[in-house]
């Protein structure tokens, strides 16, 4: 059923190789007294204890102590694996100036690419007009004028959108 006391003792050198607290330890094993048996308690207090104490880290390189333990393996290997960080952190940066620059210009081609369309519209609804095809410089002047106000109009419903 349970892990005899050899295995225990086992465990709680477990525990102090791990350096954990005996504070730590003495309040687990009070609190978890009454309702663990003896036999399994050091397993209990040991998982209890090094679940209290698990180290999380997250970072774009890796915990300070592993970068410790692979200089020792390998000397000038942290130098290295922080280099690749920050090789890796300016690349991201550069591709995202490059997105944001590509989307910027992206959007000036589109407007550039309306205003000559707006404007050849215009321009050729004057000339059908001048030339005596009323309904035709009609239908290119509404459509010029249609296009710049619902430009305008589509302009302030997304910008109030964004603002709320």
């Amino acid at each position: 059923m349970g892990k005899p006391p050899e295995k225990a003792k086992s465990t709680t050198l477990q525990l102090e190789n791990v350096n954990l607290t005996p504070a730590l330890t003495e309040e687990v094993e009070r609190q978890i007294g009454p309702l663990v048996s003896q036999q399994a308690k050091g397993q209990v207090v040991s998982r209890v204890v090094a679940m209290m104490l698990s180290e999380k880290f997250s970072g774009p390189i890796a915990h300070p102590r592993h970068l410790r333990e692979y200089e020792e393996i390998l000397s000038g290997s942290a130098e290295r694996i922080v280099t690749m960080a920050e090789n890796e952190q300016n690349h991201n940066i550069d591709m995202e100036s490059r997105i944001v620059q590509a989307e910027i210009d992206d959007r000036k081609r589109g407007m550039n690419y309306g205003l000559v369309a707006i404007c050849l519209l215009i321009v050729l609804g004057f000339v059908s007009g001048f030339w005596g095809n009323n309904t035709l410089a009609g239908m290119l002047l509404f459509g010029g004028f249609a296009g710049v106000a619902g430009i305008f109009i589509n302009g302030r419903l997304n910008k109030s959108d964004k603002e709320e």
